[in-house]
């Protein structure tokens, strides 16, 4: 997985001993970085499932457990570190195949925010039956938009306004649900709604300066202060791509091996020229303003590989 806010990334690593893994943080353009080693990744842990970069911090989201499945949402100084754990949740998903119980998820960042979700899941069938997943009589409770500020975590918004978190940037929250995307302060404060009457969000993406809305065919472009309609781009032969980051002038979208920018001033497409070899173990990519991350494995000595090219090279391609 790989994670950016401004010129910091962060990528999650396997090592050659078993069971051990890693991550590790790079300030582009410089050669070093930093290596943080996660919490409790035993053999009896799947690993980090989530990954995000916000609030000069990483955070995480790490999973394991035997009959139930243990969640552990972690934390540390962009800068290395000790790992700190946020919070420690548990449901019966996991061997006991039973997802009632306590969950976290959606974790996000950018700016000065790191934030994610928690929830309860609950079953409203007779006693001696058990729900499964997806079922209709699984119910959501006790939602909670919890914020990682200063290594704490802080409750900014409960209840079904909170969830579910889909998109971080700018100082700012996104929650799409119940048929609105609401913009949120760090406080948790609502800043804006867009509507969504008729569930044609497909993606989610906030800079300091603008809120993206993917659609079927277009980008549909606001003011994320206001939730005033700015423009809407239409994304062409790129339409089945999904939306994975803005800065506040180029859109980037992602399909499995393939990268495509898009400019806001003219609605402009080019595919980015990954490296050679790098499409076919495409691992993430994340656009900030200070320019392009994306990450990929080789097969040789040294098997990971993260690239960035500066906004102004990015720009240059146009």
């Amino acid at each position: 997985m790989l994670a950016a806010d401004g010129n910091r990334v962060a990528v999650t690593t396997k090592v050659k001993r078993a069971c051990s893994r890693r991550v590790v943080v790079w300030s582009a353009p410089g050669r070093g970085t930093a290596t943080i080693k996660p919490g409790d990744l035993g053999c009896s842990w799947d690993g980090i499932i989530q990954l995000a970069v916000g609030d000069g911090r990483v955070g995480w989201i790490e999973e394991g457990g035997g009959n139930n499945l243990e969640m552990t949402v972690m934390n540390a100084r962009l800068g290395g570190g000790a790992a700190k754990q946020i919070e420690y949740e548990t449901n019966g998903d996991r061997a006991g195949g039973d997802p009632t119980g306590d969950w976290v998820g959606q974790i996000f960042g950018g700016g000065s925010v790191l934030a994610y979700n928690s929830w309860s899941q609950t079953c409203d069938r007779p006693a001696d039956e058990q729900c499964g997943d997806n079922d209709p009589h699984l119910h959501l409770t006790g939602e909670k938009l919890v914020r990682i500020a200063a290594g704490r975590r802080l409750v900014v918004v409960l209840g079904p306004a909170a969830y579910p978190l889909t998109a971080v940037g700018g100082g700012r929250m996104a929650i799409d649900a119940a048929g609105t995307v609401t913009i949120r302060a760090a406080s948790g404060a609502q800043l804006a709604t867009v509507p969504d009457p008729d569930g044609s969000v497909r993606a989610v993406a906030l800079s300091a300066t603008r809120l993206a809305i993917e659609r079927t065919s277009t980008l549909d472009l606001y003011d994320p202060a206001t939730g005033a309609a700015v423009k809407s781009l239409s994304l062409g032969s790129a339409a089945a791509l999904r939306l994975a980051d803005i800065s506040s002038r180029l859109a980037l979208l992602r399909g499995t091996h393939r990268l495509v920018l898009i400019r806001f001033s003219d609605a402009k497409l080019i595919s980015f020229p990954l490296r050679t070899g790098a499409a076919a173990t495409l691992v993430g990519a994340r656009l900030t303003e200070a320019g392009l991350f994306y990450a990929y494995n080789t097969r040789s000595a040294l098997p990971g590989r993260i690239v960035f090219e500066p906004l102004g090279k990015l720009l240059a391609r146009f």
